[in-house]
């Protein structure tokens, strides 16, 4: 079980998009790392992407693109470890290490829609703007269009997740409807006001 691909899903299911996990690819039997999973997403909502997205995105910005491939690296499978949260240079070491074009499987035509984006997803973006920048270059270098965190995702869901909605079927909304119901999770941006 890899919790971090049902939150994926989860998140863009919850905002509103259409979501498949993209077919296999050829490549991956050939080689010794395993690609990325890819999801498909279609926003039904939006007619046409909109162009002037930041490369950083936030929800607000993933809710402007019409369709696109989306990829994550996860804890679940690298060998991120809380440690590297605190030191920008060994995050951008890791995510250099463990993204290059062999593992990203935007390229293949049978992995994309039509005017497709191309969203990663990290476990985290290192907290100096100028190691943002230089990380950021690489990853364009790599046909990214525009990178998440895991964060971000996580905090969506939370806040998005009401303790009396329905969570029959899915596992993620019902595990996060705990969470808040008895009160190890919260808003993040209610935390401020708690000391």
């Amino acid at each position: 079980m890899n919790i971090e691909y049902d939150l994926v899903r989860a998140y863009f299911e919850g905002i509103g998009f259409l979501i498949r996990h993209a077919k296999k690819n050829s490549r991956e039997v050939e080689k010794k790392r395993p690609l990325l999973p890819v999801f498909e997403i279609l926003n039904p909502s939006v007619s046409e992407s909109t162009l002037d997205l930041s490369f950083r995105l936030f929800t607000g910005d993933v809710m402007r693109i019409k369709s696109g491939c989306v990829s994550f690296l996860g804890w679940h499978d690298s060998s991120f470890s809380h440690a590297l949260l605190n030191s920008d240079s060994r995050l951008i070491k890791f995510l250099r290490k463990e993204l290059n074009e062999e593992r990203l499987a935007f390229n293949d035509p049978r992995n994309s829609l039509m005017e497709s984006y191309n969203i990663l997803i990290v476990p985290a973006l290192p907290k100096l703007e100028a190691k943002s920048k230089e990380l950021f270059d690489y990853l364009k270098s790599l046909s990214i269009d525009g990178v998440l965190t895991m964060s971000s995702v996580l905090e969506n869901l939370l806040r998005n997740t009401l303790e009396n909605s329905t969570s029959s079927g899915n596992s993620v909304f019902h595990m996060l409807k705990l969470l808040k119901a008895y009160g190890l999770a919260s808003e993040p941006q209610l935390d401020i006001f708690e000391k």
